[in-house]
Formats: C-alpha cells, sequence, structure tokens
C-alpha cells in the first residue's frame, strides 16, 4: 500500500462520507483514509458500513480501525451493533474482525491491540500478509479514550526491523487536543524510543484534530489557526524521522453524545491553516448571508475547482440546491480541507483536476 504524505482519520458518517465522494478523483489518490468503523446509521449488517465508505473512496485502500467513540443507546441491538460491540471489547473478537475485512481486499487493518498479548498482534500481521494486506500499528494516546502502548510493543517493533519488514505504517493518535503543539513532545520522545531504526520509507505519522468545539465567540467573521503543520515540522526537528507525515481529522471531531442544542447556522472555510468561520452571536444567520461574508472576506480563494468552494459561492449567490442545512455546510468544509491538504503548498489549477463538480 503506497501511504500519501496526507493520512486523515475520518469516521463513517454522512458529511464525512459526503464531502469525500464529491472530492476529485486526483484529489482522493493524494489522500490516504483511516477509517473508523461503527454501524452506518441504524442498518444492519456492519459491513453495510463498509459498503458507504467504498462508495464514497472506490476502488482504492485504506487503512481501517474500530471507532471505539461510538455508543450504543439503550435500544435493542442489532446484529451491525453486536458485531461492532465485539470489536471494541478488550481484546477484540478477531474472528469477527477478520471474516469482516476478508470481503473488502481494499482494507488494511490497524492491530487491534488493547488487552492483546505479542502473539496475538503476530497472528494478525500474518493475517494481513496472507491476504495481501498492509497493517497499521496505531497506538491511541488520546486522553481518557486511548488504550496507550502495549508492554510488548518494543518487542514486536525489533522482530519487525530483524525482519526488514516495510509492510506497514506508524501512527501516534491523540484524537481531540487543544492545540497541536500539545502533543510534539510526546509524539517526538515515542518516536526515537521505539521507531528510530525502522526502515526510512515506514511512515509516521501524528493525528490530532484541534476544530472547535464551541463557536459563541465567533461573530460576524473570524479565525481560528491549527498548528498540525508545524506539529510535523517540529517532529521531523527532533527525531530526524525520514518520513514524518501529515495526518488530522479532515475538519471533524470523534464522536460526541453529550446533550446540545441545535447548533446556529455558520458558514465554515478552511485555508491552508486556519478555518474562517461567520455567524452571528445569540442569532441564526442565512446561510446566504454566511457564505457572502466567506465569499467578500481576504481569505477566499475562488479557484480551487472544487465541489464545497463552489457550494458556497452558489449559497451566496441565492442558488437552489445551495447549503441549506449545517450538514451539508459540514460536507462542503471537509471536502475543501481535504483539498487543501492533500495538495498542501501545490494547489493544481482547476483544469488539472478530473472529476470537476459542475452544477
Amino acid at each position: 500500500m503506497d501511504v500519501q504524505e496526507y493520512l486523515v482519520t475520518l469516521g463513517i458518517r454522512p458529511a464525512e462520507l459526503t464531502g469525500l465522494k464529491e472530492l476529485p478523483g486526483s484529489t482522493k489518490n493524494a489522500l490516504t483514509p483511516l477509517v473508523l468503523l461503527a454501524p452506518w446509521l441504524n442498518t444492519t449488517p456492519l459491513s453495510r458500513a463498509l459498503d458507504k465508505f467504498e462508495e464514497s473512496y472506490p476502488s482504492r485502500r485504506y487503512f481501517i480501525d474500530v471507532d471505539t467513540y461510538y455508543r450504543i443507546k439503550n435500544d435493542e441491538p442489532n446484529e451491525a451493533k453486536q458485531d461492532w460491540f465485539k470489536l471494541a471489547q478488550k481484546p477484540a473478537d478477531l474472528n469477527v474482525w477478520w471474516n469482516l475485512l476478508s470481503d473488502y481486499p481494499y482494507t488494511n487493518p490497524c492491530l487491534l491491540m488493547a488487552g492483546q498479548s505479542i502473539e496475538i498482534a503476530l497472528e494478525q500481521i500474518k493475517w494481513a500478509r496472507e491476504h495481501s494486506r498492509t497493517f497499521c500499528l496505531r497506538i491511541n494516546l488520546a486522553e481518557g479514550v486511548g488504550n496507550g502502548i502495549p508492554v510488548w510493543m518494543p518487542e514486536l517493533v525489533k522482530k519487525l526491523e530483524k525482519d526488514g519488514s516495510n509492510d506497514y505504517a506508524v501512527v501516534f493518535e491523540f484524537g481531540w487536543v487543544e492545540d497541536a503543539l500539545l502533543v510534539a513532545a510526546v509524539a517526538s520522545g515515542y518516536t526515537k524510543e521505539l521507531f528510530a531504526n525502522i526502515p526510512r520509507e515506514v511512515p509516521v505519522a501524528v493525528s490530532c484534530t484541534t476544530f472547535p468545539t464551541a463557536f459563541t465567540t465567533f461573530h460576524g467573521i473570524g479565525e481560528r489557526v491549527f498548528s498540525n503543520r508545524e506539529l510535523v515540522n517540529q517532529i521531523k526537528r527532533d527525531t530526524n524521522h525520514p518520513r514524518i507525515i501529515y495526518g488530522d481529522w479532515g475538519t471533524t471531531k470523534p464522536r460526541s453524545y453529550r446533550h446540545a442544542n441545535r447548533p446556529t447556522n455558520r458558514m465554515d472555510y478552511p485555508t491552508d491553516n486556519s478555518w474562517v468561520i461567520a455567524r452571528n452571536q445569540g442569532e441564526h444567520v442565512s446561510f446566504q448571508i454566511a457564505a457572502k461574508r466567506i465569499k467578500d472576506c481576504q481569505h477566499w480563494s475562488g479557484d480551487l475547482g472544487v465541489w464545497g468552494e463552489q457550494l458556497i459561492e452558489s449559497t451566496a449567490a441565492g442558488h437552489e440546491f445551495a447549503i441549506d442545512t449545517m450538514p451539508k455546510m459540514i460536507a462542503a468544509r471537509i471536502n475543501i480541507h481535504l483539498h487543501r491538504q492533500a495538495f498542501y503548498g501545490h494547489l493544481p489549477q482547476p483544469a488539472a483536476l478530473d472529476e470537476e463538480w459542475t452544477d
């Protein structure tokens, strides 16, 4: 599996899938998704979620892990929820995992390490290789959620080094954090401690999201800078590892089940290193007015040639079928962010994009 220089963590939720689906094919080729598996809405079986993802990202390989942020509500669980529950256990039911992934050759498994022994980890690697897959060592360090680093990880890495293995990726996952730079020292330390001698071609990604959890401070139009790119550069300097790659959550956050009021209408617009947010305090703004604010601000590009930006433009112009719901706005935001980060610093001209969106 050729891992690209942008590894994006995505949940299987409608906005993520729409934003991804509407990307040009060349943009999809320039990123590598790491998908968090959970049931697709209330449908069953669990494979339905993979079907929905592959509709948005067809005929391309991706990493897959279990979405441990997902929660089963008190209603009667269906088959999909029951299978997810078996995968979320510590240890996970690997027979359920392997039976599911066997039918999806584009999936490349993250090792399910919580509560497992090194022998079971090696079995998972063997399964991946026997099924022509690569695999991922996704080390979840998210506060209150992650399982940390297994005690046997140094021994496993030494075995991989001894074998000259290069058919895997390493991901340090921190979930939602206040500032991406807060995780730099931890990521650098573990990279030097555990992965200093792995083959040069094995990518090490550091993933986190700082997308705002509240928007009450924004009025009119404002900007929130994110420092994930600076994080990557700092870890490169600290470790001298040859392949530290960029990772984020595509402007999304982990699933949350805290009760929240209906969000106030707003329009979000990603730049290379920030999110521009148009809204009103204390009252709804129309999507058209919010889109006009975005289009009239200094950060507006207008020539990306992707669905999300064209959708904001159509909304500002008052066209039918433009943004009229928050989920549609979020899908547009995700679409723009994925395109910008996939081609960071080298955005192609719209004419060079295939599958360009048209109204």
